[in-house]
Parts: C-alpha cells; structure tokens; sequence
C-alpha cells in the first residue's frame, strides 16, 4: 500500500511525504517571488529533515521557469546544505511541460559540483521507480 502524508502546501506547491521514503514537491502554474521560491525549498529541507528521507521528487508540470537567481541559489547554496543537512542524495524531476521550464531544471542539475544522483522523467510512475533503486 502506498501512502503519503501532507506536510506542507500553498498556491505554488504541496510537499508530501510517500511511503516508500521520498518527498514529493508538486508544483502549481502559478508564477512567485524568489523569496517565495526559496522559502519552499526551505519547507522541502524542513520535510527531509522531518522524515528522515535522503530522496526528492520534484514534478514540474506547468510550473513557470525558475529565475536564473532561484537556480544558482539551488546549485550553490540549497543543494549543498540539503546534502550536509539531510543527507539528500536521490533527485527524480518529473519534467515541465513548457520547454523553457525544462530547460531552467536541467541549469540545476548540470551547475551542481555535489554529489547528488539526478534523472529526468516523463511521469510521475517512471520516476517512483527509479527512486526505489538503490
């Protein structure tokens, strides 16, 4: 049985945890402030944290692009404190619809110069899966 629990959510996303040890950020087509940005992605390090879960999945769907300031804050500040942190180490993004979105995500994952396994999804399903490869 898989079950999830919701620990955080607002008009731009809902954080959840899933039974099988991974926390799921759902993004909203709605467009916020990078202030706005960062403090979910604080809320998502809290969620790690909280459940003691080293895995993320981040589903885009029509979630405007990231600014390129939210990006380099990922790369160079967020990523690497989750990892120390929380031990974060597994990251599924189940891809935007809108290229550009697309695009801004990929920026992420090629900018890091941590550690940290990353793959790119068409759905939500293929992406569960691969989370559960150890």
């Amino acid at each position: 049985m898989n079950s999830s629990a919701q620990y955080f959510h607002n008009a731009a996303a809902a954080i959840t945890y899933h039974a099988p040890g991974y926390i799921r950020v759902t993004w909203q087509p709605t467009a916020v402030s990078v202030a706005d940005l960062q403090a979910i992605y604080e809320h998502i390090l809290r969620a790690l944290r909280h459940y003691g879960s080293t895995q993320l999945m981040s589903v885009h769907g029509q979630r405007p692009p990231m600014p390129p300031q939210v990006q380099e804050w990922l790369t160079t500040q967020w990523v690497p404190r989750a990892i120390a942190e929380a031990g974060y180490d597994k990251c599924a993004v189940v891809e935007a619809e809108a290229p550009l979105s697309r695009l801004a995500a990929r920026s992420v994952g090629t900018g890091l110069t941590q550690t940290l396994r990353y793959n790119y999804f068409s759905t939500v399903q293929e992406a569960a899966e691969w989370l559960q490869i150890k």
